[in-house]
Order: C-alpha cells, then structure tokens, then sequence
C-alpha cells in the first residue's frame, strides 16, 4: 500500500487576550526549523514581557520556529502589534501590546524573508501534531542548569540555519511574494509599528532579572 503524503494544514494563533490574531499558512516539517534557543536576549524578552514562566523551559530556553516570513499573516489587531529592539543589532522582537503575549522575532526589514514564530502562543498539541517535538537547542552556554542531556545544534546544526537564513534573503529579494508580511509596510518594508528602543537602564535591569531567574532554574535543575 502506497502511503499519501500528509496535506499541509494551518496554525492558529490566538494571544491571551483575543486583540491578536493569526496564521502560519502550511504549517509542516518541511517548512521550517523547531529551535530552542538559550541566549541572554531571549531571555531578556521574556522578562521584557512579564511573561518568563510562559516563554522559558526549564533551562531558559525559548521554543521558536523559523521559516519565511511571509507565511504568518495577522488577521486580527494588526494596530494592536508591538515590536522592541533590545540591542543595537536588527532584530525585532513582536506581541501584542494589550496583554503582551509573544508573537515573533524578525529581522529589522522584510527584504530578509526571516521569521521565528515564537511557540508559546500557539495551542502546543497542535503545534506539535503539525511542526514535530524534535528541537535542535542552540546559545546553551547561556541556558540554565545541566544542560547535557538536551539536543545541541552544534556547529553543522547552526552551520544549516545559517544556510537557511541566507537562502530565505535571497529568495525574498527575487521573488516579491516572499516578502509580504503583516508585519511590515508592503511599499517601503519596514516595521508597520515604530520599534521600541529600551534606555540603557531599562536594559540593566531586565539583565539582572534575567540572570536571578536563570540562576534560580540552575539551583532547581
């Protein structure tokens, strides 16, 4: 018996509050990368966010799915989206502003094709069902705890998303459609929402909170 492939189905994403609504169109496998993702900047958002318990595993680790930006579509509350920058490199790092659920980070312009949909929003039966539970985890030096036993990207593993990355920029800069996003301004590619910049104190605190959390997950692990 010859086996039908799975038809690619979609992933709803609802924030806490209702304001925001969207899609993953063809959610699959296939399209994209399962990524857990330790570094200091994520854990920054999550603690940015008031919501570090949703966002970080056991050892602080982020789930995301990377894939082509233009497959995630708001279609609710695209005036109720928010975006922060919280270093001098261009990524932005998208939720809702009523209820501050996470939405995704993007580089800074569309002409990149780059999005990592942030897990946590997204019902996790489903996302699993439809993205799979393998996740290749990477920045674990700055994860929490006994980190031994989770999956490293190592340096194939991130030598691949690289190539991923760079082969989502260029085929956004051949192919228009690619580039269309929610997210950004069709005509001139940028952010649909001024991006906010976090004052050098802001950015001190939300470190020392990110390290106390992160030590406390290291003493329960």
């Amino acid at each position: 018996m010859i086996a039908t492939p799975t038809p690619a189905q979609n992933l709803d994403f609802q924030c806490e509050c209702g304001a925001v609504r969207g899609v993953l169109h063809r959610a699959s496998t296939k399209q994209g990368r399962r990524v857990v993702c330790h570094c200091h900047d994520c854990q920054v958002f999550a603690h940015y966010l008031g919501r570090e318990k949703e966002m970080l595993d056991d050892h602080a680790g982020t789930a995301v799915y990377q894939t082509d930006l233009s497959r995630f579509e708001i279609t609710r509350g695209r005036d109720r989206i928010a975006c922060v920058n919280l270093t001098d490199k261009p990524m932005l790092r998208w939720y809702c502003a009523v209820c501050k659920t996470p939405v995704a980070n993007t580089l800074g312009s569309n002409r990149y094709g780059f999005l990592s949909l942030i897990l946590s929003g997204f019902d996790h039966g489903k996302t699993n069902a439809l993205l799979g539970k393998d996740a290749l985890h990477v920045a674990t030096r700055s994860g929490a705890g006994d980190m031994s036993k989770v999956k490293k990207a190592g340096i194939a593993g991130i030598t691949a998303m690289l190539w991923d990355m760079t082969i989502r920029a260029i085929n956004a800069q051949m192919k228009p459609e690619l580039r269309k996003s929610s997210l950004f301004d069709e005509m001139s590619g940028k952010p649909v929402t001024t991006p906010i910049k976090l004052t050098r104190a802001e950015r001190l605190e939300l470190d020392e909170k990110a390290d106390i959390y992160r030590d406390v997950l290291g003493e329960l692990r």
